[in-house]
């Protein structure tokens, strides 16, 4: 019997083409064999562009913006090999969840998706662009409880990308189906409907979950920042396990702010 144990080196280089860019590595091999295998982590590269300003992708609110850069399987902590590369497509993507004025998502069963409040919401281009690839092939279940799991190449659901310059594409994921209004190739501008709030795809419930990337693939890219002109924060959910039990906590100033991100777990309206 061969006694094999496993020997690895790690290894983090800076290197700096155009921009300056961090390196992961991991070598490691058995200690019964020769050949040693190298796996190439992901790539973070820092960017000088200025950050891209959205208009509102939802109209009104009260919106709860859902992200948490602590959750293990936050979007920030999730990452897809696509050609032998890992990314984070999402790693600034925001799931937004419409409220009612009492902190419920749902009026009635819940497991019903028609009865949660923001399934059907017209979903608006947040600038002008180029439609740059679409999916709408995607069915939906009347319940929760009858939702297919898919895997995480199907993560994304009926979706729509714009592609608004300088290397810069946002995705609409998780759309209803049959209500996609655009094609690709075609132009929108600002405020126009692309879509409506579906269940489709990777998913626990109605969202819409949007982000910005690099290129025009929703999980062969990275993840970018990205600001609004404008909003309304009515609260947020300090503790998140009361989310949809209970009303969110209120700020103690209501004024509209803008050319920001929303805090984790924000509640907000967006203005005109």
């Amino acid at each position: 019997m061969v006694n094999r144990s496993f020997i690895m080196s790690c290894n983090s280089l800076i290197s700096i083409k155009n921009h300056l860019s961090l390196f992961h590595s991991i070598e490691y091999r058995l200690s019964d064999k020769h050949h040693t295998d190298v796996i190439e982590g992901v790539e973070f590269t820092s960017h000088k562009a200025e950050t891209v300003v959205f208009g509102r992708p939802l109209a009104g609110g009260p919106w709860a913006a859902i992200y948490e850069p602590a959750w293990t399987r936050g979007h920030r902590r999730v990452f897809y090999t696509r050609n032998g590369k890992a990314r984070f497509p999402g790693r600034f993507a925001i799931d937004f969840i419409r409220l009612d004025m009492n902190g419920m998502y749902a009026e009635g069963d819940e497991n019903y998706i028609e009865n949660w409040h923001g399934y059907g919401t017209p979903v608006l281009a947040v600038t002008d662009g180029i439609v740059a690839s679409v999916r709408n092939d995607f069915h939906e279940s009347n319940t929760l409880d009858q939702h297919p799991k898919y895997s995480a190449g199907q993560a994304t659901g009926n979706y729509v990308s714009l592609d608004i310059g300088n290397g810069n594409f946002v995705f609409y994921e998780h759309l209803k189906p049959n209500s996609i209004k655009v094609e690709p190739g075609e132009k929108v501008s600002k405020g126009d409907v692309i879509g409506a709030i579906g269940f489709t795809g990777q998913t626990t419930g109605p969202h819409l979950h949007l982000h910005l990337a690099n290129r025009n693939s929703p999980l062969g890219a990275e993840g970018l920042p990205f600001v609004f002109e404008q909003f309304a924060p009515v609260g947020s959910y300090k503790k998140f396990e009361n989310f949809g039990k209970k009303k969110w906590t209120s700020t103690v100033i209501n004024d509209t702010v803008y050319n920001e991100r929303p805090a984790p777990n924000t509640v907000l309206i967006f203005n005109q």
